[in-house]
């Protein structure tokens, strides 16, 4: 039932300079701010239709206001990657008994791997990653009773060693965690090539995304 599940999607505002930094070369600040913007909208409007609660989990200052958006909101709370995972999903796992954390660098996500991850924990599966091609993992997806500090603590976020020092938590903690099929962020020049050409196959996908690709001569 979608009240046992919770899926919250952390991304960030749509800002110039702090968002897609590693595609300002190729891109302007101002178009990765734009495309940021479009993976974040594209996204949640596929979500939205998922079997799950969906939330925004927002990096922004403390008393800043949220952005604006279609779905509830909460404010990130930590001093590393690390620590906003977990506490995002410790507010959430108060009320689900089974919640999930994704990202927005992967626009074009199946729905159906969100729903197999889910699907999985329904199962009696403790906990759930779907790695991604860069070595980190593009959705983390637990029990509420299997969500422990320890599985986030102390991970090299931002390099190929996450996923590997992820498991390795996992397992200390005596959970052996299941895998998805791998997927791929967009990160580098290159990723943002292949979602072009992804997205030139599959009629449709992420509208917004499509646009503004379409209009840099890139699809």
């Amino acid at each position: 039932m979608a009240s046992d599940r919770c899926l919250v999607l952390f991304t960030k505002p749509a800002v110039p300079g702090r968002v897609k930094t590693r595609l300002i070369g190729e891109l302007s600040a101002e178009e990765a701010a734009r495309l940021h913007g479009a993976f974040v909208d594209d996204l949640v409007e596929r979500l939205r239709e998922g079997p799950y609660d969906l939330r925004i989990a927002w990096a922004v200052e403390e008393g800043a206001a949220l952005p604006t958006a279609a779905v509830a909101g909460l404010r990130q709370r930590g001093a590393d990657l690390g620590e906003r995972l977990y506490r995002g999903l410790r507010a959430c796992a108060a009320d689900h008994a089974m919640v999930a954390a994704i990202g927005s660098d992967h626009p074009d996500l199946p729905l159906a791997r969100l729903e197999e991850a889910f699907d999985r924990l329904a199962g009696g599966e403790s906990v759930v990653l779907g790695p991604a091609r860069d070595g980190g993992y593009y959705l983390i997806g637990l029990r509420s009773e299997r969500l422990r500090h320890e599985l986030f603590a102390d991970i090299d976020w931002s390099t190929s060693r996450v996923l590997g020092q992820t498991v390795e938590r996992c397992r200390s903690a005596g959970v052996e965690p299941t895998l998805l099929e791998p997927w791929a962020d967009v990160d580098e020049p290159a990723d943002l090539q292949r979602l072009a050409a992804s997205l030139t196959a599959a009629d449709g996908a992420c509208p917004r995304t499509r646009e503004l690709l379409t209009s840099w001569g890139m699809m």
